[in-house]
């Protein structure tokens, strides 16, 4: 799916509040203002969520065709522009799960 590409500085949260990471995945193959670009290699772990019980992780939905050190990319989908706009999957563990908020990412590099 096209989109932004996703690194690990995005700040997300779950839809509860927690802190959503992207956790890198061995060295980066690509690197996007400086930061790792995220790719399916890696974890996304949820931290702080107040739900019970909480979410633990997040499963990421939009994958590009483009490939770094042979994993799919990670995309979020394109404008409208963060702040706070539903990321591309689903927080998981709770009894309550949705998608991530994206507060900010960068906004200039796109896959297909």
């Amino acid at each position: 799916m096209p989109g932004l590409a996703a690194h690990t500085g995005m700040i997300m949260t779950c839809p509860h509040g927690g802190i959503a990471t992207i956790l890198p995945a061995g060295p980066p193959g690509a690197l996007v203002n400086g930061l790792p670009v995220a790719t399916t290699a890696n974890r996304i772990v949820v931290a702080g969520c107040v739900a019970q019980p909480p979410c633990a992780t997040v499963q990421w939905a939009n994958v590009s065709s483009v490939l770094i050190n042979g994993r799919p990319m990670l995309t979020q989908a394109p404008p409208p522009t963060p702040p706070s706009v539903p990321g591309g999957g689903v927080c998981v563990g709770s009894a309550t799960p949705g998608p991530p908020l994206v507060a900010t990412m960068q906004l200039l590099v796109t896959g297909l």
